[in-house]
């Protein structure tokens, strides 16, 4: 089969695709067919070497995908040879999605609703299963609840802005740059800042009479999370999932304490495979009822990964998948 794997650390040049054992399923897995496969920043984080994982060079990279299963274990029951899934969370303790064919655990193959595409299948994954996370899990949101989405545009962004919508929150999100603007009211965003051009604080001041919002969803947290105590309202909550352009962050203590703020940190690798997969479930099933939809700024072919990854680095709309 063809696969894109690395044989070291480094930028998306370490990119190869070229053949690659043809993978059989092991006790409690099975074997799917790639139809398409996301492009996610852990793929990235992972192909770089910032983060590590405990295989050894070269190996397959990538999270997310779907497609139709070929070959089930014999202890495996409920899923079928020519069922089609979605899967999220490879890449780390196994080969990755970024192949013809990919073996994964049972658990974490979740059906595909029949009707959104393979690629809007794939797109789901990752992006929407993190906004999930930061949502319901760690930030307890509630409907009526406002809540800004910190960086709207990108993969989690947009996830997190119609999850939220579709919890019956009100949602407000930030932008870089106009081109997004109209897409993400389209998706629930009652009104979106461009942090560019507008002073984000008294904007969202102004939009909540003052108060503040209920819960911030930091996607770029060493770079804001200082300035979202000053979005959040008392009791409010700040669920940081990106790490930012640095390593660190500062929070003025003071400024925390006077407005009883919560700063919830999280990774979804700690909901585990089949709480994962579990997520994936739920919005599979708000993506049947048409709820949320994976927003798709880039389709490429498998063969163009390193392409992928270069446009992964840059200011983009929505999330980039790849096709076999």
């Amino acid at each position: 089969m063809k696969a894109v794997r690395i044989h070291q650390f480094g930028g998306p040049e370490v990119l190869t695709y070229e053949d690659a054992p043809e993978p059989h399923p092991d006790t409690g897995q099975v074997v799917v067919r790639v139809a398409a496969a996301s492009v996610n920043p852990i793929d990235a984080a992972v192909r770089s070497g910032a983060f590590r994982t405990p295989r050894q060079l070269p190996f397959i990279i990538g999270s997310d995908g779907a497609g139709t299963v070929t070959e089930v274990a014999s202890d495996v029951s409920g899923i079928a040879v020519g069922d089609e899934v979605l899967f999220s969370g490879l890449g780390i303790g196994m080969e990755g999605s970024y192949a013809d064919y990919v073996v994964l655990h049972a658990v974490q193959a979740v059906p595909k609703p029949k009707n959104i595409s393979f690629a809007e299948a794939a797109a789901l994954g990752l992006a929407f299963t993190t906004a999930y996370y930061a949502l319901v899990h760690r930030g307890a949101l509630r409907s009526g609840e406002t809540v800004l989405v910190q960086g709207g545009s990108g993969g989690v962004g947009t996830a997190s802005i119609q999850l939220a919508s579709a919890l019956g929150a009100r949602v407000l999100a930030t932008v870089g740059h106009d081109e997004a603007i109209a897409t993400l009211k389209e998706l629930g965003a009652e009104a979106v800042i461009n942090y560019r051009t507008a002073d984000v604080v008294a904007a969202v001041r102004d939009l909540t009479d003052g108060k503040g919002v209920a819960l911030v969803h930091e996607l770029a947290t060493s770079d804001n999370v200082r300035a979202d105590l000053a979005l959040i309202a008392k009791g409010g909550r700040i669920v940081c999932t990106g790490p930012g352009s640095k390593p660190d962050a500062v929070v003025p203590v003071g400024e925390a304490i006077s407005r009883d703020a919560s700063i919830l940190f999280m990774s979804t690798s700690n909901a585990g495979r089949a709480g994962v997969a579990t997520m994936l479930r739920e919005v599979a099933q708000l993506a049947e009822k048409g709820a949320v939809r994976a927003v798709i700024g880039e389709t490429l072919p498998l063969s163009e990964a390193r392409r992928a990854h270069e446009i992964l680095a840059e200011h983009h709309m929505g999330k980039i998948v790849l096709l076999p």
